[in-house]
C-alpha cells in the first residue's frame, strides 16, 4: 500500500527520511543566520555610520500619525463594554432592555464618533434577531442615536466649517452637513441669521436629509412659512437652468401670491428669505423673463435688485420695447436716480409695445365714436411718467384708458391713445 502511494507521487504523512532532511535543513539555516548577524554587528561597531536625522523625523511623524489614528479608535475595553450591553439588550426583561438601551445611548453620544459608529454597526446585527421586541428596541435605539448626533452636529455648526476639514476632518454626517450648508450659504449668506435659519431647516430634514419645501397642499405643513421658503429657495432650487417646466410655473405663482408678506417683515427669517429671493432672481435658474423677475422683485420690494434689472435692460442694445417700457414703470416705483434722464431720451421712441391678444386694452374715445383698441408706445409710457411727476392728469391729455395695476402701479396695456 505504501509503495503504491509513493509511486503515484503522494507524500507520506510520517516519513522518517523526510523528517531527517527537514531537521538538517533547519540546522544549516540557523547556523548561517547566526554567522551573518555576528559579522554585521562587528562591522557596525568598527565603522559607525552617520545617522540620517531626516529619515528619523519622518519615521517619528509617521508613528505619531499612526498613534493618533489608533487613539481615535475605540479601545478594547470600550468594545467589550458595547458587546456586553448588546448581549443584555437581548434579555427577556423589558426593564433590562430599557436600561441597557439608555446606557448604550449615553455611551454612543458621549463616547465620540468612533464609539458611536461601533454601536451603530453592532446594532445592525440585531435586525435578524428572532425576538420582535429586540428588533424594535434596536431600531428605536438606532434612530435615537442618529437623531441626537444629527442635532448636535447642527447645533455646533460654524460659520465656514468646510474650511477646516483639512486640519480637523469630520465624520461622514458632518461632511454631508457641511456640503448642504455651503450650498445654502452661497444663496443666503453665512451670517448669524442664515446659520440659524439653516439649522431650523436642517433639523426638520432629519439625519436622512429628506427636504420638504411643502409648496403643495397635499404636503403636510411641518414647518413655518419662512422654513418652507428657506428650504425651497436655499436647498431645492437647481443650479442649472430649466425652462418651461411645471416647477417653474408653480414657484412663480407662489412667489407672486403666497410669499408676498414673508420677506417684508423684520425678523431674521424674513431677512434670509428676502436674500434668497434676490439670489434666485439674479441666478435665474428657471429661465424667467425680465418681466417676471421684475414682477417678483416689485412684489417683495427688493429695491436694489429691481434697480439692477432696470439698468441691465437699459444697457442692453437689443432690448425689446416691452422690456424698456416695463423698466421705466419699475424704475419709477423704486425711485431710480437716473430715471428722469431715460424718460427724456425716450420721448421720441415711437415703437409699439407688443401685447398678447388677451392683453389688448379697449379705450373710450369721443361720445359718438365706438370703443377703440389702445396702442401703447414707448414714448407714451415716458410721457405718462413725466406727467405723473409733474402732477398732470394723463386722462385730461388724451390717455383716457389709464388703469391701475397691483404690481406695476399702472397697467402697461392701458397707457396709450
Amino acid at each position: 500500500m505504501q509503495a503504491s502511494l509513493t509511486r503515484q507521487g503522494h507524500r507520506l504523512p510520517h516519513s522518517p527520511k523526510l523528517s531527517r532532511r527537514r531537521k538538517l535543513r533547519r540546522t544549516i539555516l540557523a547556523s548561517a543566520w547566526m554567522a551573518l548577524n555576528t559579522s554585521s554587528s562587528t562591522t557596525a561597531a568598527a565603522e559607525p555610520a552617520d545617522v540620517d536625522h531626516s529619515a528619523n523625523v519622518d519615521w517619528m511623524q509617521t508613528d505619531w500619525a499612526a498613534d493618533a489614528e489608533l487613539s481615535s479608535r475605540p479601545s478594547a475595553e470600550e468594545i467589550a463594554k458595547i458587546d456586553r450591553r448588546l448581549a443584555q439588550l437581548e434579555s427577556d426583561s423589558a426593564v433590562i432592555r430599557r436600561m441597557t438601551s439608555d446606557r448604550l445611548f449615553s455611551q454612543a453620544i458621549h463616547g465620540g464618533d468612533e464609539v458611536r459608529r461601533a454601536v451603530l454597526s453592532r446594532l445592525r446585527s440585531l435586525r435578524v434577531s428572532l425576538s420582535l421586541d429586540v428588533r424594535q428596541a434596536a431600531d428605536q435605539l438606532n434612530q435615537r442615536i442618529r437623531l441626537a448626533a444629527h442635532q448636535r452636529a447642527i447645533e455646533s455648526l460654524a460659520r465656514s466649517p468646510w474650511e477646516d476639514l483639512a486640519t480637523n476632518p469630520a465624520h461622514e454626517l458632518n461632511r454631508e452637513l457641511d456640503q448642504w450648508w455651503q450650498h445654502f450659504s452661497e444663496r443666503a449668506g453665512d451670517d448669524t441669521d442664515s446659520i440659524r435659519q439653516f439649522q431650523q431647516v436642517a433639523k426638520s430634514a432629519g439625519p436622512d436629509w429628506q427636504w420638504h419645501p411643502a409648496l403643495h397642499r397635499s404636503t403636510p405643513l411641518i414647518q413655518s412659512a419662512c422654513d418652507q421658503w428657506a428650504c425651497l429657495l436655499g436647498i431645492c432650487v437647481p443650479d442649472c437652468g430649466i425652462r418651461y417646466v411645471p416647477a417653474s410655473n408653480t414657484l412663480k405663482r407662489h412667489l407672486l401670491k403666497d410669499c408676498s408678506r414673508i420677506c417684508r417683515g423684520q425678523t431674521a427669517g424674513d431677512r434670509v428669505v428676502g436674500r434668497l429671493i434676490e439670489s434666485t432672481l439674479q441666478r435665474n435658474p428657471y429661465g424667467w423673463s425680465l418681466e417676471t423677475r421684475l414682477s417678483i422683485g416689485l412684489t417683495h420690494q427688493r429695491t436694489e435688485l429691481v434697480q439692477g434689472l432696470c439698468e441691465q435692460i437699459w444697457n442692453s442694445p437689443n432690448a425689446r420695447p416691452r422690456d424698456i417700457a416695463l423698466s421705466l414703470l419699475a424704475a419709477d416705483l423704486v425711485h431710480h436716480p437716473s430715471r428722469q434722464d431715460h424718460l427724456n431720451s425716450l420721448l421720441d421712441d415711437r415703437r409699439v409695445i407688443t401685447v398678447l391678444p388677451g392683453q389688448a386694452h379697449f379705450g373710450v374715445g369721443e361720445t359718438n365714436w365706438p370703443r377703440s383698441i389702445v396702442v401703447p408706445r414707448v414714448c407714451d409710457v415716458a410721457q405718462y411718467l413725466l406727467w405723473k411727476d409733474q402732477g398732470i392728469d394723463a386722462r385730461q391729455q388724451g390717455m383716457t384708458a389709464i388703469q391701475a395695476d397691483p404690481i406695476w402701479g399702472t397697467r402697461l396695456e392701458s397707457i396709450g391713445r
